[in-house]
């Protein structure tokens, strides 16, 4: 019989209830709910089978019965550890983790000794970042059983990344007392005492590592770790002969890692200005000599004097070089050499090398100084690279005309037309670009990475359908619009999105970009498995590494870039919320009647319908063949495809600020951060923080930073509007702020707005394109009327020096800021003499 408040089961459904538990862990759902019934139906009131039909319940998608079940359990026995521990997963399994952990200590006072539940918490103290809390949960693990290894180097983890080194390797070396001597070296052995040298050189005692290090090398399976590390040792150590023994012993090994050569030179007390700067040749190309001797067949021994050999060395080293290349028609030729441009006495000596190679070439068919002929192919990869050396010295005309040279001379290798788009792209003119990647495409169409460049050149094009058609050629199920998502495909929904952005589309834009941010809160979340799973494996270098990882993921370019488009997207809703109605114009329907159009879009539905048809009929076959136990993954329905919901927010600029604080987490030594905190901070009218972000873009800015002129100006004017209505305390912290400004670097900020534009224009006015454009910014700031002030500001200024970048950006501009067909005529006209090739500045 069960006790009075029917919280004890008897002897055969306690054990009924067992094997819900059982059935529950061995994803037998059905089984389980049908127990769960079977003890429900003789006690209604059983709070823990109740919670168990819940946690069951959420695993077959029914997640609102599954609450409902949950906590009428717990409402029914709250002093039960299961009905807590049940919540908790609950909430787990909705990525609640706050939420889980209330619940988790709620189960362990009522089971303090629990292991499982012990467990449980800790995996979610370490996703969470509750480093104390985590090192006092595997602490009790410990506890309760010394006798488990992962609960040894669960506490030793938990205390190393807590910060209690000590404590860590005290723990480390407690667990090594209770071994048996090892005598055979095994991974997960050695693992540990390469993760215990890690501790001891994060404590500072470099010597005790080395000597650790010597002393588990008979026991050690990671022998190229190992080294590695021993010849950080033994150069923090200033041990420089036994560093250098180390380091050639890694050459050997693998003479194409660069952090060899860097230790390997470092041994040799060769500085990085000695070795960039060109300063003791001789003794370094010796060593090189040395080396190419020992490995003859690695290019990268014959790479790296290139970039300390200088004058008619480096002419003859270079030329070496590049033969074997050019003869073999090595696309990556030049990529390879291009971090040797930053150098202009060396990009001279390059471009005599090839141009002598080409001349030569074309008289005899021979390379400059050769004697043997060379294949007819040698001619077309000298032309190659010195079209991309043409390019990169801003040559297009030039650069142009070799590359087609190449082409009419083979025109079915599909590198040169890469080649050629690049140049395109490089010109500005983006469409031409993107129909020569299309080119390329099309002679190789099971390429999947001519597709990737071709969606790529397509979209910085602003040629978004015909991208998707393209992407979709690759993508598993066709055109369906959820499998780039599905696959993290981050480079292609910024590239969308930026497009969307130009076009003022901000929708979609949203749409894409806020996908990136998806992905970087899945990758956070992945973290969790590994947590069990490193320690099970003992990977315990690698987990520690990947911790410290995620900790850094927003850091990372995608998310950076993403997040400023977002940013940049939002604010442009703040000032002008009309914007949200834009819609892309569909490419198709361009020139149509009305009648036509309704055709076209007619058949559109129709085709729509019966792809959809046999959507569900390939999935329905699909789980025919897969059996009764068969699930197969459903696509959600996207209630917003489009970001029509996202564009029409109602607070533009909460949505942004969530974007701004990471990024200020995250990327704060990033001048653009700062710039997008002024512009958000100042549409907020938090004054105080304008200045705080200001404070931080005057140490990162150069002198007259176009971009913070035009943001400080903004804030200026926007406070000077909102004076009145300040708070006593904050206004006086404003203009305490405001007189100390100079000392930042920056002009006064204690002057008017007018002021203020005034001694900007009069400093850095004329400095260049950009200064100019941020100078009749600030005068529309202050007076909108004078728009052919702003106008001449700009139209008059020199381009001499000016970027395409600065020149498209000043463009883009005057656009926006409509001052007049005349003014974009006259600044297209003055552009086309420095970029004959961009296509923004072409006559219409």
């Amino acid at each position: 019989m069960a006790t009075p408040n029917g919280q004890t089961l008897p002897q055969k459904e306690a054990a009924v209830f067992k094997t819900i538990v059982k059935m529950y862990e061995g994803k037998q759902y059905k089984k389980g709910l049908k127990a769960a019934e079977s003890i429900l139906k003789k006690f209604p009131d059983h709070g823990e089978t109740l919670a168990m039909k819940g946690l069951t319940l959420n695993c077959v998608d029914k997640k609102k019965e599954a609450y409902e079940h949950v906590r009428q359990g717990l409402k029914k026995n709250m002093m039960s550890h299961v009905t807590w521990h049940v919540y908790g997963l609950l909430y787990r399994s909705d990525r609640e983790y706050k939420e889980a952990i209330k619940c988790y200590k709620q189960a362990l006072k009522r089971d303090k000794d629990n292991s499982q539940i012990l467990r449980d918490l800790s995996l979610l103290q370490i996703q969470m970042r509750e480093l104390n809390g985590f090192a006092e949960t595997r602490r009790q693990l410990l506890t309760l059983n010394s006798k488990n290894r992962n609960n040894w180097l669960g506490f030793a983890i938990a205390t190393h990344y807590a910060g209690d080194l000590e404590m860590a390797l005290r723990v480390i070396e407690a667990y090594e007392s209770t071994l048996e001597e090892v005598k055979r070296p095994d991974y997960e052995h050695s693992e540990m005492l390469l993760y215990k040298a890690s501790i001891i050189e994060e404590k500072g005692d470099l010597e005790r590592t080395l000597k650790h290090l010597d002393a588990i090398e008979p026991l050690v399976l990671d022998k190229v770790g190992w080294r590695e590390k021993r010849g950080e040792m033994l150069l923090k150590l200033n041990k420089n002969e036994e560093a250098e023994k180390q380091y050639r012993e890694l050459l050997g090994i693998n003479g194409d890692n660069l952090a060899y050569h860097r230790g390997l030179l470092q041994s040799r007390g060769y500085k990085d200005e000695e070795v960039t700067g060109g300063e003791k040749q001789e003794e370094l190309l010796g060593l090189y000599k040395e080396l190419q001797a020992a490995d003859p067949r690695c290019a990268c021994m014959r790479r790296m004097p290139l970039d300390f050999l200088t004058g008619p060395r480096f002419k003859e080293a270079f030329a070496a070089y590049v033969t074997p290349a050019l003869r073999k028609g090595v696309p990556s030729l030049f990529s390879d050499v291009k971090p040797l441009y930053k150098d202009k006495a060396k990009i001279a000596l390059i471009e005599e090398v090839m141009t002598a190679n080409l001349a030569s070439l074309r008289k005899d068919q021979k390379l400059d100084g050769a004697e043997e002929v060379e294949p007819p192919v040698t001619l077309l990869w000298v032309m190659e690279f010195l079209a991309n050396h043409n390019d990169r010295c801003g040559r297009t005309k030039e650069a142009l005309a070799l590359i087609e040279e190449a082409m009419a001379y083979t025109p079915t290798v599909i590198d040169l037309h890469l080649t050629k788009a690049r140049i395109l792209k490089h010109a500005g003119d983006l469409e031409a670009a993107s129909d020569e990647c299309e080119v390329a495409r099309n002679m190789d169409l099971a390429d999947r990475f001519l597709n990737t460049i071709s969606t790529r050149y397509a979209l910085r094009a602003d040629r978004r359908a015909k991208a998707e058609e393209i992407v979709s050629l690759f993508t598993k199920d066709g055109d369906n619009p959820n499998n780039l998502f599905d696959m993290q495909c981050m480079w292609y929904e910024t590239e969308f999105g930026r497009s969307c952005l130009r076009s003022k589309s901000y929708g979609k834009a949203l749409k894409k970009l806020t996908a990136v941010d998806k992905h970087f809160t899945d990758i956070l979340e992945d973290q969790f498995d590994f947590h069990t799973y490193c320690l099970r494996k003992m990977t315990l270098r690698a987990y520690v590494a990947l911790l410290r990882s995620e900790d850094s993921v927003y850091k990372h370019k995608f998310f950076v870039r993403a997040a400023e488009s977002v940013v940049e997207g939002y604010l442009a809703l703040h000032d002008n919320p009309s914007a949200s109605d834009v819609v892309d114009e569909d490419e198709e329907l361009k020139g149509l009647s009305e009648v036509e159009k309704k055709k076209v879009l007619k058949k559109r539905k129709k085709a729509a319908a019966k792809l959809e048809e046999e959507r569900k009929a390939e999935e329905a076959s699909k789980g025919k063949k897969e059996g009764p136990k068969g699930k197969a993954k459903a696509h959600k329905e996207d209630a917003d495809p489009d970001g029509e919901l996202l564009a029409k927010t109602d607070t533009p600029l909460e949505d942004a600020t969530r974007y701004v604080k990471l990024l200020q987490q995250h990327a704060a030594m990033r001048l653009q951060t700062q710039l997008m905190s002024i512009q958000l901070y100042t549409r907020k009218k938090r004054f105080l923080l304008v200045l705080q972000a200001a404070r931080k873009a005057a140490a990162l800015a150069a002198p007259g930073e176009p971009a913070l002129h035009r943001a400080l100006t903004h804030f200026l004017v926007e406070l000077e509007k909102a004076r009145p209505d300040l708070h006593k305390t904050v206004a006086e912290v404003v203009k305490l702020e405001l007189a100390s400004s100079a000392e930042w670097g920056l002009p006064s900020l204690a002057q008017s707005p007018a002021e203020y534009n005034a001694a900007f224009t009069k400093s850095y006015g004329t400095a260049s394109v950009s200064h100019a454009a941020a100078a009749a910014a600030g005068v529309l700031l202050l007076k909108p009327e004078e728009k052919a002030q702003a106008a001449a500001m700009v139209t008059q200024q020199s381009l001499e020096g000016s970027t395409l970048k600065e020149c498209t950006q000043v463009f883009a501009w005057l656009k926006s800021a409509e001052l007049g067909q005349e003014a974009l005529d006259a600044f297209a006209a003055k552009a086309r003499v420095l970029f004959p090739y961009c296509s923004a500045f072409k006559a219409k």
